[in-house]
């Protein structure tokens, strides 16, 4: 599982609607276009799919299309075949004139399982710092996807826990970009716990 707690600017980009869910409850619905790194100096536009829980047909006119909005909420991920798509539970949504840096910010919070070797490296200035990556899976249809994360954390503590293939529970600064022209999701990360089960134990 992966989700973040995060604070995203950026502008809505379709006209909003009112949804109910599977139990009839209604939710305002519209979608936001922000931006993120992609290279050297250079920005790509995404898309995340905002749902807040309420509304009414009059307060839909709050939302009109390119209106700058900053929305505090719960950050969630959804992988079909290679493609991460976004998804926000919005607790909060503040209109903006003007004009307002489009981004994404906050935490991140990871359960699951580590893919590469953990190692200690050195960045330009000598400094050293842990570097693994790890997955988190998930159905998708009749497909199991696998949705992967960068972690960093810029010191020499390695805990003995951190080999590939055991489970673990982290949270930290959530890192969020495009890579050859995918979305990429990172995390700088100060403490993590061990979760689930350890490699080589059976489900």
């Amino acid at each position: 599982m992966i989700r973040g707690n995060v604070v995203l600017c950026g502008k809505i980009c379709n006209t909003a609607a009112l949804k109910p869910n599977k139990e009839g409850e209604v939710f305002t619905n519209f979608t936001v276009k922000s931006c993120l790194p992609n290279g050297a100096g250079n920005t790509k536009d995404c898309y995340v799919f905002v749902r807040k829980k309420g509304g009414t047909v009059d307060e839909l006119k709050q939302y009109p299309v390119d209106t700058l909005v900053k929305i505090a909420g719960i950050l969630t991920f959804r992988k079909s075949k290679e493609e991460l798509y976004m998804n926000l539970i919005a607790e909060s949504i503040t209109c903006f004139e003007g004009e307002m840096e489009t981004e994404i910010s906050g935490e991140i919070e990871f359960y699951g399982t580590i893919g590469t070797v953990p190692t200690l490296r050195d960045d330009k200035h000598g400094n050293k710092y842990l570097y693994f990556s790890g997955f988190s899976s998930e159905q998708s249809g009749e497909e199991r996807v696998f949705t992967w994360v960068r972690f960093i954390r810029f010191s020499m503590q390695k805990e003995e826990f951190l080999e590939k293939g055991n489970g673990i529970h982290l949270v930290g600064a959530l890192d969020i970009l495009f890579y050859n022209g995918r979305l990429s999701l990172g995390c700088r990360f100060k403490e993590v716990l061990p979760w689930g089960k350890k490699k080589g134990e059976s489900e």
